[in-house]
């Protein structure tokens, strides 16, 4: 992971920490290489965490390694260790782009108590879409270890979890994505599937 910490900061913290997730072709390091975040976080009062996350979508595989476990026992752990970081609910929230956008609302729902916002940015939200006769060539062999050969409604379904929560006890949920984004129309299913179950969120 790449961490981000407060420069010129008056005070020594504790501070609150984002978990910053990327997309399936990048790794930890694109954050630092390809924007700006260390512009765009210099001197406001927070810890900016970057880890990789492989091509997993922050899942425990069906075939494969433990991302999610891996991420909110080993990655938090440590950050909370090792950081003067707030180190409660309160103090976490998690964002990501593409894969990473999917990442971070999954996590966000299924861990509540852990993020007091998830949020979203062009996710590949829509596991639907990744049927066998839709799925990108690249994911044809990787897409059923991660999921299984059902993935809709699955255990990482996000259409799923959604179902199944408490809309009183949730993080802050944001989603965006571009008007001309291929994934737009999956988000749009999204947030009408929040609004038929009244789960807050902004679109």
């Amino acid at each position: 992971m790449n961490v981000l910490l407060p420069d010129g900061i008056d005070g020594a913290g504790p501070f609150p920490v984002f978990y910053l997730l990327h997309g399936l072709s990048d790794d930890h390091t694109i954050w630092m290489r390809r924007t700006s975040i260390e512009r765009y976080v210099q001197n406001i009062p927070m810890i900016v965490v970057m880890p990789d996350g492989g091509r997993s979508f922050y899942c425990d595989a069906i075939a494969g390694p433990a991302y999610e476990t891996h991420f909110i026992r080993d990655v938090i752990g440590f950050v909370d260790t090792f950081f003067n970081t707030i180190a409660d609910r309160s103090g976490r929230a998690i964002g990501g782009l593409s894969m990473g956008g999917f990442g971070a609302l999954k996590l966000g729902l299924k861990f509540p108590g852990l993020f007091c916002s998830a949020n979203s940015h062009s996710g590949a939200v829509d596991l639907t879409l990744r049927t066998p006769d839709r799925i990108r060539e690249d994911m044809v062999v990787e897409f059923p270890q991660i999921f299984g050969e059902q993935p809709a409604r699955g255990k990482d379904c996000l259409f799923g979890i959604a179902e199944g929560l408490n809309p009183e006890y949730l993080p802050n949920i944001r989603i965006d994505c571009g008007t001309e984004d291929g994934l737009l129309d999956a988000n749009r299913k999204l947030r009408d599937h929040l609004d038929s179950h009244r789960i807050p969120h902004e679109y």
